[in-house]
């Protein structure tokens, strides 16, 4: 049993085999830390606009790790936002690491990919929790937590 503990699976859910493991803690930190605000922010004060203020700078944070740093260390993904300077219509581009330019680790795309969609499934059960509560007021950070609930989509946009 001690030699499963020591020497774990390849791609079995353990920062130890990470390729980078400070990226993954670092990654992971950030996506619980909002989550931990949210459900514990009330414990330690009744201020309800110091725990949105917190839990939007740290989702914040979250965002800008994600995308210019543990995306491309973990999977090898990138992304950003271009503006046509002559219609002023902005597009995303996506880009991933060429096949075969890096060395794929399975524990860091299995960390990287369960928790990039188990966060929204989680705000969302929480946006649940606050209209059975009957907590509307939390409706308003669920909305701005997650991003199905706060895209601002124009007519005849994909």
């Amino acid at each position: 049993m001690a030699n499963n503990l020591d020497n774990p699976a390849p791609g079995s859910l353990t920062w130890r085999l990470s390729s980078h493991p400070i990226t993954l803690i670092f990654f992971l930190g950030f996506r619980i830390s909002s989550l931990l605000v949210y459900l514990f922010g009330l414990r330690f004060t009744s201020n309800f606009i110091l725990i949105f203020i917190i839990t939007i700078l740290l989702l914040a944070a979250d965002f800008y790790y994600i995308k210019n740093i543990a995306g491309r260390r973990l999977v090898g993904l990138r992304w950003w936002n271009e503006v046509d300077p002559g219609t002023g219509d902005s597009h995303w581009v996506f880009e991933s690491a060429e096949e075969g330019s890096r060395t794929e680790n399975a524990t860091d795309k299995r960390f990287f990919w369960l928790a990039l969609y188990a966060q929204p499934v989680l705000w969302i059960a929480l946006a649940l929790l606050a209209i059975v509560w009957l907590e509307f007021i939390w409706l308003s950070l669920v909305g701005k937590c997650n991003p199905n609930f706060s895209q601002n989509k124009h007519p005849g946009s994909v």
